[in-house]
């Protein structure tokens, strides 16, 4: 059970019912999935604790790994706040709450609190029906990259199983060949690997692997959990971008045909961290909407 503000737990497995008892209230926020939240605390140090009715979250920056508080929920939002400033403070922590849902701050908070947009947190949101389209973008260089893909690999296999099906040992490969091509070395102390390694210890069966295989060999994949009847949301991706630049374009084409025949209507594409490589990435598949985030301080 998680306790009360101000007590905080750390995040366990047991914990999954009761935060997605609050978070599925709402469209699906990358930074507070459970599965997300979970996998990514590597070192065991996210805390949570339940702080007028919201998930309050003691989170590990992603990039710099400095803790920093946050909250999800409608409830109490100033009184919310308040107690998250105060206590950042009393602990020593920076009083900034990041990753706040936009969507939870009224005209009343922007008059109290100091409120910024993070665009680097945004999660990026698109039609399903717009990315299972691809092969028909005509001017769009993704929609080419799958054409031709299509053309020089007309065999390719597609195969989509949930995690308990997966072999695991196939996908550490690809993660091995990927950091390879990137001539990244010791790729096991990699925060994103350990999130990996940690995934496939969930026995989920809304978690699935969508898998590319060329001549019997796994080229590459992409891991989702579907959330709702409307909602999917993304969770990892690799792929041996030596075997042809087009593999991540013909990826996520085959991953939305799929969530089309399941009637999902949006995909969840996480954030860019402002990282350039990857916001480019993200924007050329043009997204229907973003899920906004902002941080909130004391006013000056």
């Amino acid at each position: 059970m998680i306790p009360e503000f101000p007590k905080f737990k750390r995040i366990e497995l047991s914990d999954k019912k009761e935060i997605e008892k609050i978070i599925n209230k709402y469209p699906p926020y990358s930074d507070f999935n459970f599965i997300s939240l979970w996998t990514w605390d590597t070192k065991n140090q996210v805390l949570i604790s339940i702080l007028n009715k919201n998930l309050a979250v003691l989170f590990t920056d992603y990039l710099t790994g400095k803790q920093f508080c946050s909250f999800f929920g409608n409830n109490a939002v100033k009184e919310t706040i308040e107690s998250l400033l105060k206590f950042s403070k009393s602990n020593k922590l920076k009083p900034v709450l990041k990753l706040v849902p936009d969507e939870f701050i009224n005209p009343e908070m922007r008059y109290c609190f100091d409120v910024r947009p993070d665009p680097d947190s945004y999660d990026y949101v698109y039609a399903v029906s717009h990315l299972s389209n691809m092969h028909n973008w005509p001017q769009h260089s993704s929609g080419k990259n799958v054409r031709n893909y299509s053309r020089i690999y007309p065999n390719y296999v597609i195969k989509f199983c949930s995690v308990k099906e997966a072999e695991k040992d196939e996908y550490i490969k690809i993660f091995k060949k990927w950091a390879e091509n990137k001539e990244i070395e010791n790729y096991e102390k990699l925060k994103e690997y350990q999130a990996l390694e940690r995934f496939f210890k969930l026995n989920q069966d809304n978690a699935k692997i969508v898998s590319i295989y060329v001549d019997g060999v796994l080229m590459g994949f992409n891991i989702f959990e579907i959330i709702s009847s409307d909602y999917a949301i993304s969770h990892f991706a690799k792929a041996n971008v030596k075997h042809h630049r087009a593999i991540g374009d013909i990826l996520n084409w085959e991953e939305a045909k799929i969530l089309k025949n399941l009637e999902i209507k949006y995909f969840n594409w996480e954030q860019d961290l402002g990282i350039l490589s990857l916001r480019k990435s993200k924007e050329k598949y043009k997204p229907d909407f973003l899920l906004k985030k902002v941080t909130v301080s004391y006013k000056k």
